[in-house]
């Protein structure tokens, strides 16, 4: 197969400029919530947060999402902030005796999120495990959790919307949050994977201070994607070519670096890229969060990688997004400070039988 330009993927999407139909199916976005139940605050960098104002964004998106009667709706991460483990340090009102202050503000964000009744595909990130045990989280958000062989929980799975395959990816399958620092070996590898790439593990693990590009990445706010999942993910992928889908990969943290700061980036990207692009006749786009700023661009293989900008940081602007689904491409409608776009599939057009 001849290599193909980002000029030719152009050039396809300008050719044909007849009206289209109407999407096969439109799905609800939002990212990186992060609702605490305390005044306005910063990240560690600055970045102003509003963390009320972000559970009144979640409520009016899942109000509109089930007013306009999307068919699937795709939450991804980071749903509470890790400030909820000290709520009253933070100015927050104390939390009710006895209530634990994640499942607390969680349980707020999970009533506002009650006001669309079809299904929702929940991804989890650093800031959920701040405040929940991976089996809360299987239980509270239905993330589908496997216990692996070493007995580590990870949060992969798949769900197929007519003839779309959307594939979830658990970032933190090799982390060092939630895991026990005794037994687990993901734990013990993820320690392994930071002291050897971060100088700052011992004294901060999360600081990537002195780190250069991509090396920005190895913090302990992110996490990697282990063997198991990386061979699912690619059997998961085969069997979407087989049964001719196309596959939205999705995950709390970016996967390309050029898409999104890269302290941000899973710790193995490059993994889970080198399978992305072998499926590029099938995959056509990889949505994410945890880059709060958002960020987009299209690989060499055509595979369009998009990071969706954070309810959490903008007021009074409600940020979220309808994405709809057409047999030749995805179409973005940003609401708030969300960037609308329009993302074509023609680089899935090279599929042939020998592929498949």
């Amino acid at each position: 197969m001849v290599p193909r330009s980002a000029d030719d993927f152009d050039q396809d999407s300008s050719e044909n400029c007849e009206p289209s139909p109407p999407p096969k199916f439109t799905v609800g976005v939002i990212a990186d919530i992060q609702y605490a139940p305390i005044p306005d605050g910063t990240s560690y960098t600055g970045t102003p947060r509003f963390y009320r104002h972000a559970l009144e964004v979640a409520k009016h998106a899942f109000q509109h999402f089930e007013e306009e009667k999307v068919d699937l709706v795709i939450n991804l991460g980071d749903t509470i902030d890790g400030k909820c483990q000290d709520i009253e340090l933070h100015g927050g009102d104390p939390v009710p005796d006895g209530e634990d202050p994640g499942h607390y503000s969680l349980n707020h964000v999970m009533e506002a999120l009650s006001a669309y009744k079809g299904r929702v595909l929940h991804t989890y990130g650093n800031h959920c495990l701040y405040n929940l045990h991976r089996k809360d989280l299987q239980e509270r958000l239905g993330i589908q959790f496997t216990e692996e062989p070493c007995g580590d929980l990870v949060g992969y799975y798949d769900f197929v919307q007519e003839d779309v395959r959307f594939v979830v990816l658990d970032a933190y399958d090799v982390a060092i949050m939630q895991r026990c620092e005794l037994s687990s070996k993901k734990r013990k590898q993820a320690a392994e994977i930071l002291r050897e790439n971060n100088p700052n593990f011992d004294a901060n693990m999360n600081s990537p201070e002195g780190l250069q590009g991509t090396q920005r990445r190895f913090v302990g706010f992110n996490g990697g994607v282990g063997p198991l999942q990386l061979e699912w993910l690619r059997k998961t992928l085969m069997r979407a070519r087989q049964e001719r889908q196309k596959v939205v990969i999705l995950s709390h943290n970016p996967i390309l670096p050029e898409s999104s700061s890269p302290v941000c980036l899973i710790w193995n990207y490059d993994e889970v890229l080198t399978i992305l692009r072998e499926f590029s006749d099938v995959v056509v786009a990889s949505l994410c969060g945890h880059a709060h700023k958002g960020g987009y661009c299209r690989d060499h293989s055509g595979i369009h990688f998009r990071v969706f900008e954070a309810a959490l940081e903008n007021r009074p602007e409600r940020t979220y997004a309808m994405v709809d689904i057409h047999d030749d491409r995805l179409v973005v409608r940003g609401f708030g400070n969300c960037e609308s776009a329009e993302y074509d599939f023609s680089h899935c057009k090279e599929m042939t039988p020998s592929r498949i």
